[in-house]
C-alpha cells in the first residue's frame, strides 16, 4: 500500500506545483514538504485536517524555479476568490478524485485549512484496516536495499542493560523494515547493480576489535548507554533480568493503587506481571532517542505511566469487545451486521475522528517515519512509543466520554455497530504497533 498521508500530501502538492517533465522522483519526495502543508492530529476542528501557506514566496522555497518547478499561481488566485466570494472551491471540485476527499476549506491568516470528507474517510480506513491483513505494508521500492548485520556483543555481556537496549533496537528495526519500502537482503543476495546499504547496530560503550572496523559502507546506528542515578549517572551495572523484576514489581503496585487490581497470587497474574515488566522495561530504554543516553527508574519514580497505561487500555479494549460478545451470546443484541451494511455517518465523534485519522490514517506513515534517515544512521524508535501513547489517551478520553455499549434500542443499536467496528480497528492498530516492540497485548488487567 501507498502511504495515505503521503498520498494526500501529494494531491495536495500536485494540484498548486507543475513538477517537471520525466522526473518521477520528484514527485514520489512530495512528503518531504510536511513542513510546507501540515497534516494534523489535534485541534482538528479549529485546525482542519490538513493546512498550508498561501504565500508563495514559502511554496518556492520547496519548490525553487531552478528545479524545475513552476508554482501554479490560478490555483492561489481561485483559491482567494472563491472565498471571498463564498463559492464552491476548484480545490474541493478536483479533490472528488482523491483517495481523502475535502468537504470545505477556511482561509485565515494567510493560511488554507483543509477538511476533509470525514464519513467517507473513516468508512474506508476501518474496512482497510478490518480486511487486510497486510494494512500497514508499504509497497517495496526497487531502489531501497537494506542489509542488516548480525548483532554482535562487542565486549559488553548479554546481561548488560546497555546490550539489551541495543538488542530491542535491532529487533524493533528489523520488524519495522518488513513493513517498510525497504527491501532486506542477506548478505549472500547482495549484487553489484543494487544499491545496498549495511547496518550495523551497535551500543556506543562497544568496544569493536581493531579488524572488526568497518568501511564507510556501513551505516552504524548507536545506541545511548543505560545510566543508573544512584551512580551520578555512571553505565548502569544492574543485570537486565534484576531491572526486569525490579519494573514488574513496579507495575504490581501500580496495578495495585493506580487502577483497583486485586493482587493474586496465580501463575496467571504472576505471569501478566513478567509482562508489563518486560513492556516497561522496553519503554524505558526506548521511549527517548537512541542517540541519547537513558536511566533506569528506581523505586517506582519516573515515567511509570507509559507502559502501564499502554496496556490497562489494551485491557479496555478487550474486555469492552469481549462484553459485546457476550451480549451476543446471550441474544441481549442481534448479531453485528456486515461492514459494508453500516451507516459510518454515526461516526461523528470528535475523538472518533481524531483515532481514524491520526492513528487508523497514521500507521503508515510512523513506519515511514522511524526509517526516514536510516542512511544517517538514525531509527526514531521513539516514534513509536509516542504514538502508542497519543492513540491510547485518545481512547482513554472516548471510553470515559462515550457509552458505547448502551440498552438494546432500535435507535441506538446502530451507533453500537459502527462504534463496534472503529474498536476494532483500533485494537488491530494497537496491536500491530505494540507488535514492532515485542510487547504482547494485555486482555485482562
Amino acid at each position: 500500500m501507498e502511504n495515505p498521508y503521503h498520498t494526500l500530501l501529494q494531491n495536495v502538492t500536485q494540484h498548486f506545483v507543475e513538477f517537471p517533465q520525466g522526473s518521477p522522483e520528484a514527485i514520489d519526495n512530495c512528503h518531504h514538504a510536511s513542513t510546507l502543508i501540515r497534516i494534523h492530529n489535534e485541534k482538528l476542528v479549529a485546525n482542519g485536517d490538513v493546512s498550508f501557506p498561501l504565500t508563495s514566496e514559502i511554496w518556492l522555497k520547496y519548490f525553487p524555479s531552478t528545479n524545475g518547478f513552476t508554482l501554479k499561481t490560478e490555483a492561489f488566485d481561485k483559491l482567494s476568490d472563491s472565498q471571498e466570494a463564498n463559492t464552491t472551491n476548484d480545490l474541493i471540485d478536483v479533490s472528488k478524485s482523491w483517495t481523502f476527499p475535502l468537504a470545505k476549506l477556511n482561509i485565515k491568516q494567510e493560511r488554507c485549512h483543509l477538511y476533509l470528507q470525514r464519513s467517507t474517510i473513516i468508512k474506508l480506513l476501518i474496512q482497510q484496516v478490518l480486511c487486510d491483513s497486510s494494512y500497514g505494508h508499504l509497497r517495496k521500492s526497487d531502489k531501497r536495499y537494506v542489509h542488516v548485520k548480525p548483532l554482535q556483543e562487542y565486549g559488553l555481556k548479554a546481561e548488560d542493560l546497555s546490550y539489551y537496549r541495543t538488542k530491542l533496537m535491532y529487533d524493533t528495526l528489523r520488524k519495522l523494515l518488513a513493513y517498510s519500502k525497504w527491501n532486506i537482503v542477506d548478505k549472500e543476495e547482495q549484487e553489484e547493480e543494487k544499491s545496498i546499504i549495511n547496518v550495523n547496530i551497535l551500543s556506543v560503550a562497544s568496544k569493536v576489535p581493531s579488524d572488526k572496523v568497518e568501511g564507510n559502507s556501513t551505516v552504524k546506528i548507536k545506541c545511548g548507554l543505560v545510566t543508573d542515578p544512584s551512580t551520578k549517572g555512571k553505565i548502569c551495572q544492574l543485570p537486565t533480568q534484576e531491572y526486569i523484576s525490579l519494573r514488574s514489581n513496579d507495575m504490581c503496585l501500580m496495578a495495585l493503587h493506580k487502577y483497583g487490581v486485586r493482587v493474586k497470587q496465580d501463575a496467571r497474574f504472576c505471569a501478566l506481571m513478567e509482562r508489563l515488566g518486560c513492556a516497561a522495561v522496553t519503554v524505558d530504554l526506548l521511549e527517548v532517542k537512541h542517540t541519547s543516553p537513558v536511566q533506569i527508574i528506581r523505586n517506582g519514580q519516573g515515567s511509570t505511566k507509559g507502559a502501564s497505561f499502554i496496556l490497562y487500555n489494551s485491557a479496555r479494549l478487550e474486555s469492552l469487545l469481549r462484553t459485546f460478545d457476550e451480549r451476543i451470546e446471550k441474544r441481549s443484541y442481534e448479531p453485528i451486521p456486515d461492514i459494508c451494511d453500516i451507516d459510518w455517518n454515526l461516526i461523528n465523534e470528535e475523538e472518533e475522528w481524531q483515532l481514524v485519522f491520526a492513528y487508523l490514517a497514521g500507521f503508515p506513515d510512523l513506519i515511514d517515519r522511524c526509517l526516514e534517515q536510516l542512511e544517517r544512521g538514525i531509527c526514531a524508535t521513539h516514534l513509536i512509543i509516542r504514538f502508542l501513547n497519543g492513540l491510547v489517551a485518545i481512547f482513554s478520553v472516548y471510553y470515559r466520554r462515550i457509552r458505547i455499549l448502551t440498552e438494546k434500542r432500535d435507535q441506538l443499536m446502530p451507533y453500537v455497530y459502527a462504534r463496534i467496528y472503529l474498536i476494532r480497528a483500533v485494537r488491530e492498530i494497537l496491536y500491530k504497533t505494540l507488535a514492532l516492540l515485542d510487547i504482547q497485548p494485555v486482555e485482562f488487567m
